[in-house]
This record gives C-alpha cells, structure tokens and sequence, in this order.
C-alpha cells in the first residue's frame, strides 16, 4: 500500500474512532427547566369540596422515569389570606401490578367548599422541591336557562334540533365561560317503516354534547371560513364577554341526527352548563388546547401551557356553575326493551 493511501485510511480510522466514542459520551444537562417542579392541578367549585392534584414534573432528559404517588406533601389552603386547611392526602385504589401508578397524587377537604367571591390560595410542598402555590378568586354563577328548541328536516333522513340557551353577562367586568353538556339517549333499531317492536331494542347510550356549541359564532367565529380546516379547534368550548360586555346573550346548539322520535320510546334526557370560570383557568385550558393540536406540527410555532403557579407548573384555578335541564321522551318506559351502552 502506497503511503498516501495509508496516511488516508489511518485518518479515516481515527474520524470514525471519534465519532464512536462521542456517540456513547453522556453530557449532563443544567438547564434551568431541567430541575422538576411541583405540579398543581385545583378547580375550586362551590358545589364540591376542595380537592388538589399533586404531581411533579421531570426533564425531557431524566432516563427511565417511573410515575409514583406523592402521600408525604403538605397541601395548605388559604381563603382571603387565613389558613382554612391543611388537605388531606386519599390514597388511590389498588391497581394490577402490570399498571403503573397514577402519577396524580390527590389530596382532599374534609368539610369546606369553596365560596364565590373569596379569594383562595393553594400551596404545596414537596420533600426536596420548592413551595409551590397559585391563587383563584370563585366567582358567582351567571344565570343561563333554555329557551327555545326545534327541528327541522335537513334531507337524507336527518333532523337538526336546535336549541337556544340565555344567559346575561354581568356588566362592569370581563367574565370567562366554558360551555359543557352531556346527556343520556335511546334510539330504536327496529325498522321505522313498520308499526313499533317490543321485541326490537331500544339502545341507552351516555354522551358528551358540548360539541353543538361549535354552531355558534361567540365559540367557533371562523366555522365558515374555514374551509381547508386550518384554524385551531375550541376544544373546551370556551369564550369572553368581549362582544357581549353586559348584554343578554343566547348560544345556538346544533345538533345532527338527534332529534328522537318518541313514536319508538326514542329520547333524550341532556343537561346544558354555563360555566363561569377564573381568567387564568382560561388561558390555561385555552392554551394547553393549542398546545396538543401544534406539537406534532413542524411548521407550526410551539406553544407553552399557561401556568399561575408560582415555582411550579400546572393551575389553580375556579368555576361557578348554573345549568338547564332539557327532556325529550320518557325513560324508561314499562315494557320496553333497552340496550345499556353506559361507558
């Protein structure tokens, strides 16, 4: 071998010896997001009493990290500046030893519920971790109420039942909402062409029905221009008084193929909720939202999660509620075979 095309294949050696060994090297991060925090996840609820997630957070980097519950913190609440309580910790239910641990850690009120208008501050402290802590005023529940509901025939066999849910925005402040419904339906599966089967059942199945929001302008103002489905979805279906400031207000539902038809015991028993929740609980689920529906997007810009938790990650925050029932059909009805598909 020529001396030259030694020299050329000792250096090629030596380049492919270097990249090896810095392949296996491990380089230590010291970011300043790299340390784990105290993670707080609290709703203050009037109608419940007051409970508070515990978790703690870990680096990207950490190697082969394991979920565990955390039964040793001190979890102190404060209403308007005077300690209240100090939690209670609730140990989780038992799990198969092929499950891991949930890495939520919950801790519980004895007695207390929260009071709208006080201000409430949870803190939290975690063996070998800084006091972490966020604060949420509750506010009031704004009024909301049913008002009107119909259908109509939208061709192909399907009817669109809409209905009309008031409230009136406080005046003087800005408010946030959150609009959230769920019900319990039954739909025959019998022919409709021939007179009602006992023998043909009538299936009972529980749904999420906050979606029928999306027809409304205040929740979903770009529905119509969106047509290559570009813009960010409202998946907790929230929205401001920024239009409405102190100005009566009807949200328009919508919703396809649910109308019953109670000539078959057909149903539906639904419950409509406007939440009236902290600003801060807003940008958090406003942009955690944004968050899940750009992280696998590469052209699209990261978006962090929103926290009001000082030294730590995660939320407190508070929600008032009023709600309105809506019954159409009975359930159960004597003699009537039923299906129950309640997941």
């Amino acid at each position: 071998m020529k001396p030259k095309y030694t020299l050329t294949f000792l250096v090629a050696v030596a380049l492919t010896l270097i990249t090896t060994v810095s392949c296996e090297t491990v380089i230590d991060y010291r970011g300043p997001d790299a340390q784990p925090k105290v993670v707080i996840y609290s709703v203050l609820q009037p109608d419940s009493l007051i409970t508070v997630l515990v978790s703690e957070s870990h680096s990207v980097f950490q190697l082969r990290y394991q979920p565990r519950q955390i039964p040793d913190a001190t979890v102190r609440v404060y209403r308007d500046g005077v300690l209240l309580e100090i939690l209670s910790y609730a140990e989780p239910a038992p799990v198969p030893e092929y499950a891991p641990l949930s890495p939520y850690s919950l801790y519980v009120s004895d007695v207390n519920s929260p009071e709208p208008g006080s201000i409430y501050r949870v803190e939290v402290e975690v063996p070998g971790l800084p006091l972490a802590y966020g604060e949420a005023e509750v506010p009031f529940p704004v009024a909301a109420a049913i008002t009107d509901t119909n259908s109509a025939d939208i061709g192909n066999g399907y009817r669109e039942l809409v209905v009309r849910f008031r409230f009136r925005d406080p005046a003087g402040e800005s408010n946030y909402y959150r609009f959230t419904a769920s019900g319990t339906t039954g739909y025959y599966y019998g022919n409709k062409n021939e007179p009602y089967n006992p023998f043909a059942p009538v299936s009972v199945q529980r749904q999420e029905l906050g979606y029928g929001s999306l027809s409304d302008p205040l929740i979903a103002p770009q529905q119509e221009d969106d047509i290559f489905d570009m813009y960010l979805q409202n998946t907790y279906f929230l929205f401001t008084d920024e239009l409405i400031p102190g100005r009566e207000y009807s949200l328009r539902l919508s919703y396809t193929g649910v109308y019953p038809d109670t000539d078959y015991y057909e149903f539906l028993h639904a419950r409509f909720c406007l939440n009236n929740i902290s600003r801060d609980l807003y940008l958090h689920l406003q942009s955690y939202s944004a968050h899940i529906q750009t992280r696998d997007n590469f052209l699209a810009e990261p978006v962090p999660v929103y926290t009001n938790v000082v030294n730590g990650l995660g939320v407190v925050g508070a929600s008032s509620t009023a709600c309105d029932s809506l019954k159409i059909g009975e359930y159960p009805v004597d003699g009537v075979t039923y299906d129950m598909w309640l997941y």
